[in-house]
């Protein structure tokens, strides 16, 4: 980037875009009410999704591809874990570490 701190080419441009609807997006979601049970809810869907997802098209994909969803969804799966450990008020996500 120049010395301005602004992109200059067409793609540095599309990217800054791009971020900025992200940013944008991401700061609206900050200010949705969730409960943790929702929360809770909607990891799960988006878990089950995943799996579905692995089981579905991982055997035709390339490995790098199913590893990052494998990732995604252990990310999925653990933080569930910790919202359901702090709703039954423990920390267990941690003690097994």
């Amino acid at each position: 980037m120049p010395a301005g701190g602004r992109a200059t080419t067409v793609t540095a441009l599309a990217q800054e875009a791009e971020e900025r609807a992200v940013k944008h997006l991401f700061d609206r979601a900050r200010h949705i009410d969730v409960d943790r049970k929702q929360a809770i809810e909607s990891l799960e869907s988006m878990a089950r999704s995943k799996v579905w997802w692995l089981q579905t098209h991982g055997p035709r994909r390339p490995a790098h591809d199913v590893a990052k969803q494998e990732h995604h969804l252990a990310v999925l799966v653990q933080t569930l874990d910790v919202l359901k450990d702090k709703e039954r008020g423990t920390n267990a996500a941690d003690d097994a570490r």
